[in-house]
């Protein structure tokens, strides 16, 4: 997986990624690939597995909800709640997803005041489910409104914004204590909850469900196998992820040992509670049925 930051070279748009010519059941099967570290094992995984025919597309959650929403992308791992808005058109490989439970220091609120007195939150478009939880988590303890911006942390802060940052932005402005005042949402959700919060499922048109099942099958055992992998050696995840991200060996391990990535009871249980607040917020028309792609 790249990180296009890194490699100074902008996302490619769906339609454009690297493919891998092959036939079989795996041929033009169009995947997104996030480019973030949260999902570098199961990516770093896929990327040496190598499927034949499988061609990936980097980008942002934002950018790849939307080419599986429009068709431009067949699957990818994307936001829980872009995911709920589309279902009817959509099904789940009920495999893999990105979840914590507890800190995870990569979805966070950053104040310049006490948060109590937040009244203006500044977004990005990265992802749709950060904004839901926000909402869901401290829209109803606070009074404030959330905004599209295009300062980035440091600008929104001074100018007396709050801040919500996720992925690798969060990490670096936690790391480097822009913020007098900060807050995990992923820690709130467990307080509150109990449970797992799912950022981020994987999901497949449901054409592709339909018409190519083995492929998505073969996908499904890779998603697993990477996520097997990581198990059994994430001291060697951590050492091949930074070389493509500016963290060290150590703080890499530490953050990815706090994410889940199996779709396990828990994790679906977690995925309801979420959904079923987002509707209860008016986030969310209606609680979706989670159907997945054939076993």
């Amino acid at each position: 997986m790249g990180d296009p930051r890194r490699r100074g070279r902008r996302p490619r748009p769906p339609g454009r990624g690297r493919g891998r010519p092959g036939g079989g059941a795996m041929s033009d099967l169009r995947v997104g690939r996030i480019s973030a570290l949260n999902m570098f094992p199961v990516y770093h995984h896929l990327d040496e597995a190598a499927l034949p025919g499988v061609t990936f597309t980097d980008g942002l959650p934002a950018l790849l909800n939307a080419g599986v929403i429009d068709g431009t992308l067949d699957v990818s791992a994307m936001s829980s709640i872009a995911y709920a808005r589309h279902a009817h058109d959509l099904r789940l490989l009920p495999v893999g997803c990105i979840a914590c439970e507890g800190a995870v220091d990569s979805i966070r609120l950053l104040s310049p005041v006490p948060l109590h007195e937040v009244r203006r939150v500044a977004v990005t478009p990265h992802s749709a489910s950060s904004v839901t939880l926000l909402r869901v988590l401290v829209g109803p303890d606070m009074r404030f409104r959330v905004m599209a911006s295009d300062l980035e942390a440091p600008a929104a802060l001074a100018a007396g914004e709050a801040v919500l940052l996720i992925a690798d932005a969060a990490l670096l402005a936690h790391r480097g204590g822009i913020a007098p005042y900060s807050l995990d949402l992923g820690e709130l959700w467990q307080q509150r909850t109990g449970l797992p919060m799912v950022f981020a499922v994987w999901a497949a048109r449901e054409d592709t469900a339909v018409t190519r099942p083995a492929a998505l099958d073969a996908l499904c055992d890779a998603i697993t196998a990477g996520t097997g992998a990581f198990a059994a050696d994430p001291d060697g995840m951590a050492r091949a992820a930074a070389q493509r991200f500016p963290f060290d060996e150590a703080y890499i391990r530490g953050y990815l040992s706090r994410l889940r990535y199996a779709f396990g009871d828990a994790e679906r249980a977690g995925l309801e509670a979420f959904l079923d607040m987002a509707r209860a917020a008016g986030e969310l028309r209606e609680m979706p049925a989670l159907r997945a792609v054939a076993a």
